[in-house]
């Protein structure tokens, strides 16, 4: 059976070709450019036919916070097009009985409500540009005639991630402080781009259907990141500055939220755990805690760091 990967270039969507192929498994990828099979945009119709057919579609394309091409304005847009009309058009494609659509979402689709964890079964709800996004795309994958699944995955880090670990650990690094928004006190679940991947391919493999959480063991709060950056980086001592979040969030909001999204502000208030026993019982299991994640992005991180210092 082939399967088709759409965001074969991206940090997930490398890690699942690479896994599917080292078990054999014939794949074809496409992205909006990079080493991929079909370089294309999907929000385009006229592109999305000329892809080929697949027992499976594996859709990890999508845009986020983190993109780096996200824009400063006109971001409803930007997630429209890069993530609700790129899954209306491939949905479209491959809108037939035999083929297995898997659409990777995000938790950030839950109702951050602050529940003590969140369920496939747990209501789900937009509160920012970024979620509605997802939930709309999602719509279009439920109405397919074919059999679905989406994986939601929390926080994916590991090597080759920077984002909100970087600064963190340069900070921790030179100066011996970390500046955060918030207490800081409430866990966060990550999961190791390894393990999401291979959620998917257990996904593939089995033929599953349903929502699937993406998270592993031992949630971390931001507070517990600094001192597990500090054991990492030998840094015996950090001063912590704690910023108030009620007026990050106003200012946050007054500037359309480009300062901190709404979502990412959620996840500074609330607490934000996976329930992964749907995953579990599929036969999924997450090889590394989130203290051993943290561990090897910020080393990743380090190395990079002085790899580009000896250019």
């Amino acid at each position: 059976m082939k399967t088709l990967v759409t965001g074969g270039a991206g940090f997930l969507g490398r890690e699942f070709l690479r896994q599917m192929r080292a078990a054999g498994r014939e794949t074809v990828s496409t992205d909006r450019s990079g080493a991929v099979d079909f370089p294309g945009d999907l929000s385009d119709p006229a592109f999305c036919a000329t892809l080929p057919d697949a027992g499976a579609v594996v859709h990890c394309a999508a845009v986020q916070y983190l993109s780096p091409d996200l824009p400063l304005l006109a971001r409803t847009a930007y997630f429209r097009r890069n993530n609700i009309e790129a899954t209306a058009c491939l949905a479209q494609r491959y809108a037939d009985k035999a083929t297995h659509f898997v659409f990777v979402g995000s938790s950030m689709m839950y109702a951050q409500s602050g529940a003590a964890s969140y369920a496939p079964d747990s209501p789900m709800r937009a509160q920012g540009v970024y979620s509605a996004s997802k939930l709309a795309a999602f719509e279009h994958v439920k109405r397919l005639p074919n059999r679905w699944a989406a994986v939601l995955p929390c926080i994916i880090a590991g090597p080759g991630r920077g984002g909100l670990f970087r600064p963190f650990a340069r900070s921790i690094a030179r100066f011996s402080a970390a500046v955060f928004p918030g207490r800081g006190a409430h866990p966060v679940h990550m999961v190791h781009v390894e393990d999401a991947a291979s959620l998917l391919v257990r996904v593939v493999a089995e033929g599953a259907t349903g929502v699937f959480n993406a998270a592993s063991p031992g949630p971390l709060s931001i507070d517990q990141w600094v001192d597990t950056i500090a054991e990492e980086l030998g840094v015996h001592r950090v001063r912590r500055l704690r910023v108030p979040l009620a007026p990050i969030r106003w200012l946050s909001a007054a500037t359309g939220f480009r300062l901190l999204a709404a979502e990412q502000l959620l996840m500074l208030r609330y607490p934000h755990v996976l329930g992964v026993e749907r995953s579990i019982a599929l036969g999924w299991q997450p090889r590394r805690d989130n203290k051993e994640i943290l561990r090897e992005t910020v080393r990743a991180l380090l190395r990079g760091d002085i790899n580009a210092n000896q250019v």
